[in-house]
């Protein structure tokens, strides 16, 4: 069974039949991943179809169709479900993916459902790009005026290899179920918890830690088997009003004494009213622990470096909070007081991504130390070239520039600058600018 979704719900369907998007969206992907994961009802093997902008899913329904009514009530029922997510279907059953997926894209109707044997005869009428054939070999068939399954078919199969590929026999071959084709399903990814029930209700603090070491002990011995780390957990505490207590770190790992020193951190700041009746720790998020490649030489200084500083950002984190912790970024701004900004060090949106530095900005002359905000400055211009001679009262003795930035305006203000960097007499090297509006000048940053 093939399920095209050409339409989501934020998009309005266009008259006429819809067009499939060769644009790879990778928000369309990720909500693809998830209605597989919900057509888990009605197929146990569900998968996208593998393109590199997938539109359509793919569902082995042998033998739990009879559940349903047989394919079409399965078909109705799976449209109808769809339908209240808002999400426009095309749904084709056929003996193969080939089929199922050119009758959904090519069909007349929104629900097909091909008898078993008959794929050729649904095939004939179908145009060629219904074999998911490149664009290259759909325009060689269109020269020779070749614009349906049907018509191809009748082309000698000996000739085909050598005029128009290996693909178009193979493609060929999967729609009519000659060929295999292998599809890749999708699999729900099982919940990582483990839980500890008390006989009785627990206030004792001692009793809680150890229990919580031989829990964390349990889901990381779970995380190894995995080849996985822990990124992210949550500690609930059965029958109680307390917040769970949440741990997320800077980076996945499976350091057994620094979880535990953080967990007994986190477990602190916990105040219970009443016993616990049960402790359950889930796994929020994983992900792929670091690995060191073994060299000839075991020096590993940097990477002891590197995990000391992401234990201390975590438990610097832990203590003060995970919004005082932070980190700058560049962001892809003209305007340089607006060119950073200040992140959590363990946001996950801000920490996965990497800092927008263009080549243009790296080669750009800006200095390491720039001030808050500009501060004027007192100049004596020249009055040939209208450029500072002397700075307060050190004299200019090399310019270089021009950097003019014009930005602001969508933030209400309109910014006209030109930047230099004055080298003083004194040894001192500005980063100044004059607003062409005013002509006055401005220190906003030093070189050191």
């Amino acid at each position: 069974m093939c399920v095209w979704c050409p339409h989501w719900p934020e998009q309005s369907p266009q008259p006429g039949p819809p067009e499939r998007s060769s644009e790879y969206r990778p928000e369309t992907t990720s909500r693809l991943r998830l209605l597989a994961l919900h057509c888990h009802k009605y197929s146990p093997l569900v998968g996208l179809e593998e393109v590199p902008a997938p539109e359509s899913l793919w569902l082995d329904i042998s033998g739990s169709e009879a559940l349903f009514g047989g394919e079409r009530g399965l078909s109705d029922r799976l449209r109808a479900d769809l339908s209240e997510q808002r999400v426009q279907t095309r749904i084709a059953t056929a003996d193969s993916w080939g089929t199922a997926w050119a009758v959904s894209h090519y069909g007349e109707a929104d629900i097909s459902s091909v008898p078993p044997g008959q794929s050729a005869s649904w095939l004939v009428p179908l145009p060629v790009a219904a074999l998911r054939i490149s664009d290259t070999a759909r325009r060689s068939l269109q020269l020779l005026d070749v614009v349906t399954i049907g018509q191809l078919m009748r082309l000698p199969r000996s000739s085909l290899p050598s005029r128009f590929g290996k693909e178009l026999v193979r493609q060929l071959d999967r729609a009519l179920g000659l060929a295999p084709e292998l599809l890749t399903a999708e699999r729900p990814i099982e919940p990582l918890f483990v839980e500890w029930l008390f006989e009785e209700p627990v206030s004792d603090r001692q009793t809680l830690d150890r229990v919580c070491e031989v829990l964390l002990e349990q889901l990381l011995v779970a995380l190894d088997e995995r080849r996985a780390g822990l990124r992210e957990l949550a500690c609930h505490w059965l029958g109680t009003a307390t917040e769970p207590t949440s741990l997320r770190l800077l980076r996945p790992t499976t350091e057994r004494r620094h979880l535990s020193g953080l967990l007994r951190l986190q477990n602190e700041r916990r105040l219970f009213t009443s016993g616990v009746h049960g402790v359950r720790m889930e796994v929020v998020e994983m992900g792929l622990a670091s690995v060191r490649q073994a060299t000839l030489f075991d020096d590993d200084m940097h990477d002891k470096h590197t995990q000391a500083s992401a234990e201390l950002i975590d438990r610097l984190s832990i203590r003060l909070g995970w919004h005082a912790v932070l980190r700058p970024r560049l962001m892809p701004d003209p305007q340089p007081e607006f060119a950073c900004e200040s992140v959590p060090w363990l946001d996950a949106q801000t920490s996965a991504k990497s800092d927008p530095i263009t080549d243009a900005s790296r080669r750009r002359c800006r200095p390491l130390r720039l001030l808050h905000s500009p501060q004027p400055l007192a100049v004596r211009e020249d009055s040939d070239t209208g450029l500072p001679c002397r700075v307060n009262r050190s004299v200019v003795v090399r310019i270089s520039g021009t950097e003019r930035i014009d930005a602001g305006w969508w933030r209400g203000a309109d910014t006209k600058r030109d930047y230099y960097r004055l080298e003083l007499e004194s040894g001192a090297a500005l980063w100044a600018f004059v607003d062409r509006d005013t002509g006055r000048w401005f220190l906003h940053g030093l070189f050191v």
